[in-house]
């Protein structure tokens, strides 16, 4: 904090306090002014490299640590400070082990620094603050706040046995991880830039095409990856479009339209591959471009899922929906190329005679690049 200047150093003690405002004085849901804050303390506390400092969820408790102790002494607000003690304490001590291993089978392949940016760590605390004092009842806290927190299972058909309709089982839940919140922006890290660039892309699709994608930027409360290894084979995944992602069938509001819409993690680190790997071509180009699949791989798999359990009548089938689907895809594409100019537009048309198909580069990188996963995990079943 020291290398900091004295505006940022102002700007990283204001956020601090805003947190733990919350931590000790709130009981419910989180506010979007703290999300914002605790998304600037992750951005701050990224490590350099990855053998740098400590984890940035650990470094924000240092630093809330620190702060708190000097609060104490000059700010008589919070003078009294045990809830914001004992929420740390909850928080990093105890509700984090414990969500970690009690996912260590499902998660097995994850690092914790992979899981918990900015907008996970809000939503932990709500959690936790949730579940209402005394606040030395960890075990009571803990597992009720897991329990909260997991509010995802995707598209899991269950049988009904007897009337009684089964359940999916509770180690199959989890916490989808947040990289964008609608009125706070896109996490910290490495998903920011490609995030940013394609909610631009879709806030300047024609309104037609969103209609037909059954996709209203307006109503995306959250962008969310699923942190789950990808099983190409699973039944479950053998919709089409499912490895792109769909709206969450369980966060419906009282209109009845979904409001979260969760990415597959393979499908978003394929397409920041291309970014990496392409050393010959202009990385800002190529991140637009990365942006501008993630966008109509949204849109495509909207249109599978609708924006609500209301959308689709149940006499549609799947076949009857591909191939508007298909239709309106094409035409993102082509008005996106539309509304580009320059040396980028050349090289995309160019390309495009070559591969037949608009921004046929980066989609059929994401192609190739989920075939070969696919091809590796059957390779070693």
């Amino acid at each position: 904090m020291d290398e900091r200047s004295g505006e940022q150093r102002d700007r990283l003690n204001e956020d601090l306090r805003q947190v733990l405002g919350f931590l000790n004085f709130s009981s419910g849901k989180m506010d979007l002014k703290t999300l914002a804050s605790l998304n600037r303390l992750y951005a701050q506390a990224i490590p350099a490299g990855p053998y740098e400092g400590l984890a940035a969820w650990l470094q924000i408790q240092q630093w809330l640590q620190d702060e708190l102790a000097c609060l104490a002494e000059t700010n008589p607000g919070f003078a009294d400070c045990q809830q914001a003690v004992a929420m740390m304490e909850l928080v990093w001590l105890n509700f984090l082990p414990a969500y970690l291993d009690f996912h260590r089978d499902l998660l097995f392949h994850q690092e914790p620094e992979a899981l918990i940016n900015g907008f996970f760590l809000g939503r932990a605390m709500e959690a936790v603050v949730m579940q209402g004092g005394p606040w030395s009842e960890a075990d009571r806290i803990v597992p009720a706040a897991i329990a909260q927190l997991n509010d995802y299972v995707g598209h899991r058909p269950v049988a009904v046995l007897e009337g009684r309709r089964l359940e999916p089982y509770a180690h199959e839940w989890l916490r989808p991880i947040p990289i964008f919140v609608g009125g706070v922006g896109a996490t910290a890290g490495l998903y920011e830039g490609v995030v940013l660039r394609c909610m631009q892309i879709l806030q300047e699709t024609d309104p037609d095409i969103l209609h037909q994608a059954s996709f209203d930027l307006s109503l995306l409360e959250e962008l969310a990856i699923d942190p789950r290894a990808y099983d190409f084979d699973h039944p479950v995944n053998q919709r089409p479009n499912y490895h792109f992602g769909q709206w969450d069938p369980h966060r419906i509001d009282n209109s009845g339209n979904y409001r979260r819409f969760v990415v597959q993690q393979v499908t978003l680190d394929a397409l920041l591959a291309r970014v990496h790997e392409a050393s010959d071509l202009p990385q800002e180009e190529l991140l637009t471009e990365a942006a501008a699949v993630l966008a109509g791989t949204i849109l495509m798999a909207s249109g599978i899922s609708g924006s609500g359990p209301g959308v689709f009548a149940s006499t549609v089938t799947l076949a009857s929906i591909l191939g508007p689907i298909a239709a309106y895809r094409d035409q993102f594409y082509e008005q996106l190329l539309d509304r580009m100019s320059g040396p980028h537009l050349e090289r995309l048309l160019e390309e495009q005679k070559l591969r037949r198909q608009p921004f046929g580069g980066a989609r059929q990188h994401l192609n190739t690049h989920l075939a070969k996963l696919r091809a590796s995990q059957l390779e070693h079943v």
